[in-house]
């Protein structure tokens, strides 16, 4: 079987080696990820793939892997030609996989569905996939929240590789509102929310200006964000609120027990995070002047309150 390769190949490969993850240990983010998306997906396997030159690499997994680490013949071969989900509902009656080794057989790959990984400038790494031994199909919220996944899976990526190539250079010369920015989070997130009965509720109270470094510190935002989204858990309720007096300042409440966030602990100094994600989310919220406070109740309580505060403009 012939492997396609993308036309921007070489890009591509040098954007994937200089993310500095291949052949990296397991990181509970990208755990959390494929567990959700098989969750979400009621698939029994995820995978995170990364396709090298010749071969594939599974940076995390759940359910049993059924593919090789080579790159021929690969399902994820395929779906990173695109910019779009690649959904095969069977794929025994497709006939670009129905004479595929991974197959053949009566317990052979069935049910592939798999989201590029796609860099801002339009390099796909990997996907973000789930598979199953039985046909299967997504409904929309589903193929959207897949979508929005594999969003994740590349932030995180990217934080990753500014922790570990000590390139997280934050310069926080502009002024932006807290509220718009937190806005634009949540709508990225609320697929995901609504895909395991999460009720997400924001509460924008004014307007309310920071100097900031947006990119880095969106991102930041987004990391906190969906790390109380999986806190929380399925059919569970997270509740954020932005406000302006006296200081800006975003709220984060959730129903997440008393387990501390890396984040939150890497930021007050109470433990070093052994992840590099939590680690860079720390350092650009430090570079914004930021205090983190947490108004969780006792040991055990399914309440949790973390509020961020900013520095006033």
């Amino acid at each position: 079987m012939e492997t396609p390769v993308p036309s921007n190949e070489a890009e591509r490969i040098s954007a994937l080696h200089a993310m500095s993850v291949l052949d990296t240990a397991p990181e509970t983010d990208f755990d959390d990820i494929v567990r959700i998306t098989s969750e979400i997906c009621g698939a029994p396997i995820s995978l995170i793939t990364l396709v090298d030159t010749d071969r594939q690499w599974f940076k995390a997994t759940i359910g049993d892997v059924p593919f090789a680490a080579t790159r021929e013949a690969a399902f994820c071969a395929h779906a990173i030609m695109g910019r779009d989900l690649m959904v095969i509902p069977d794929a025994t009656t497709d006939a670009r996989f129905a004479a595929n080794p991974y197959v053949r057989g009566d317990h052979g790959v069935r049910f592939y569905a798999g989201a590029p990984l796609m860099t801002s400038k339009g390099a796909a790494l990997g996907t973000l996939c789930v598979v199953d031994h039985a046909p299967h199909r997504l409904d929309l919220a589903r193929m959207r929240a897949l979508r929005a996944l594999a969003h994740q899976v590349t932030e995180l990526l990217e934080l990753r590789r500014l922790a570990v190539t000590a390139q997280l250079d934050v310069n926080p010369s502009r002024t932006i509102d807290l509220a718009y920015l937190t806005d634009d989070r949540i709508q990225d997130l609320r697929c995901i929310a609504d895909a395991r009965n999460i009720c997400i509720t924001l509460i924008l109270e004014n307007h309310a200006p920071l100097r900031a470094d947006p990119p880095t510190l969106s991102r930041a935002l987004d990391y906190a964000t969906f790390t109380a989204l999986k806190a929380a858990g399925a059919d569970a309720q997270v509740g954020v609120r932005v406000r302006d007096s006296p200081a800006p300042a975003i709220e984060l409440a959730h129903a997440g027990g008393s387990v501390t966030a890396d984040w939150y602990a890497e930021l007050t100094g109470e433990r070093h995070s052994d992840d590099p994600v939590p680690r860079a989310v720390a350092a650009i919220l430090r570079a914004h002047g930021a205090t983190v406070a947490c108004t969780s109740a006792t040991v055990g309580s399914p309440g949790v309150l973390v509020e961020l505060r900013f520095p006033a403009v």
